[in-house]
């Protein structure tokens, strides 16, 4: 939905090489880094001055809270969780 759109994916193994927690996009476009965020556990934080691409990467980023599983622990975390 955008002229430069990038795969989740690709956007899911950048954020591999990151230490943060939180993920800042300063020209968020469609979502996609947003989305990417979401997937790997991480908080967002996106800026877009265009409204028609703000509203299409708000519909994507919502879309992506509301699926179920947004993010899997790893498994030491979810023997964590379970006890």
């Amino acid at each position: 939905e955008h002229p430069t759109q990038k795969p989740v994916s690709l956007m899911q193994w950048c954020m591999k090489w990151l230490k943060g927690q939180t993920i800042i996009d300063p020209y968020m476009g469609s979502g996609t880094t947003g989305v990417a965020a979401l997937r790997s556990g991480r908080k967002f934080i996106g800026i877009e001055i265009n409204e028609h691409y703000f509203s299409v990467a708000c519909r994507r980023i919502e879309a992506a809270v509301n699926a179920e599983p947004l993010w899997t622990p790893p498994v030491e975390r979810q023997e964590q969780l379970l006890t």
